[in-house]
């Protein structure tokens, strides 16, 4: 197996197959690109090469297995995101078995590696009380503190992923009536989400503090450099909110606080009003209902509800007595 056709199947998977083809979103494209980057990187440590001199036959069954454990044990990166790596490793050997069937066997090898059982944890969101807290600890007096008011508002109305609030842009936005905001998602799949009247004004109010005019196409949460936030900025402010929350509110410190939380948390509160599955489903761009579902299934609010309600039945004073109609109606069976 030459070289070359190690980078030619790279670049034709990336370009033609994943882009042209399949039609990914970006984000989708770099996580594919961050994993075959590893996987190279790896398997020319281990083979003892340059990573331009590596072939197809140094990618191998046993260097996969084994880059699965390094990622695993060595980088500590969860189970899930294991699993992850392996369905990009699975999807490049499938485009490499239908390019050339002479690679068959050595695909099907790879492609037959198994995702390992992952443990779902609990969904981890804000109680009404506790998302008040949070909000309360920004310092609004401050044009900082108002812009980050503005983007955690924004967050807990609209349920949005953190890549989605960070790509926001103007043009994206209708800040008078009916309020509502345009959310590219996932695969590129756009839906429409009302926004409260008092989230409407505060990023009406931010866009006049940083004299933005709403026919222009620009990003609306920015850092002290004018560019966009990113993921890694959003949860630095987070984290820095809920440690200021914490002292008005202990029970957060408890809690595994990130920005996918907030988005939780909306669902969560969402359901709670009594919004049915199907909208908090359209409402957050969910693919699969399934994932909405977990909502209800862990909906701590509703179960007090029931506890409340259904009270532990009294202990009875009356001695138990055998029922034998019932014993022989048992024993028929």
């Amino acid at each position: 197996m030459t070289t070359g056709n190690l980078a030619h199947y790279i670049h034709a998977f990336f370009h033609d197959y994943l882009t042209a083809q399949k039609g990914l979103c970006r984000n989708t494209d770099l996580s594919y690109r961050d994993t075959i980057k590893q996987l190279l990187l790896f398997a020319a440590t281990e083979r003892g090469k340059v990573v331009t001199n590596l072939s197809l036959d140094d990618l191998g069954l046993p260097v996969i297995m084994r880059f699965l454990d390094h990622i695993e044990n060595q980088r500590g990166n969860a189970i899930a995101t294991r699993n992850n790596r392996l369905a990009c490793i699975h999807c490049f050997f499938q485009y490499i078995a239908n390019c050339d069937p002479v690679l068959f066997e050595q695909s099907q090898q790879i492609v037959g590696i198994p995702f390992k059982r992952n443990h779902i944890s609990t969904v981890e969101y804000l109680e009404v009380e506790e998302m008040k807290a949070f909000l309360n600890a920004i310092d609004c007096a401050r044009p900082d503190g108002r812009r980050d008011y503005a983007l955690f508002s924004f967050m807990y109305n609209t349920g949005a992923r953190v890549q989605e609030v960070a790509d926001l842009r103007s043009v994206a936005l209708q800040l008078d009536r009916p309020y509502q905001v345009r959310i590219l998602g996932k695969g590129n799949k756009e839906r429409i989400c009302p926004l409260w009247e008092k989230t409407a004004d505060l990023i009406r109010s931010l866009m006049r503090q940083r004299g933005i005019d709403p026919k222009l196409n620009v990003p609306i949460f920015v850092n002290h450099n004018g560019q966009r936030f990113t993921r890694h900025g959003i949860n630095y402010l987070l984290a820095k909110y809920v440690r200021v929350a914490v002292h008005d509110c202990p029970s957060l410190e408890r809690k595994n606080i990130h920005p996918h939380t907030i988005r939780h948390t909306t669902a969560m509160h969402l359901l709670q009003s009594g919004v049915d599955i199907n909208t908090i489903r359209a409402w957050l761009g969910h693919v699969d209902l399934k994932t909405t579902n977990r909502y209800a299934e862990i909906n701590l609010e509703m179960k007090r509800k029931v506890l409340n309600k259904y009270l532990p039945l009294a202990k009875s004073r009356a001695p138990w007595k055998n029922n034998h109609q019932i014993i022989q109606w048992l024993e028929s069976l």
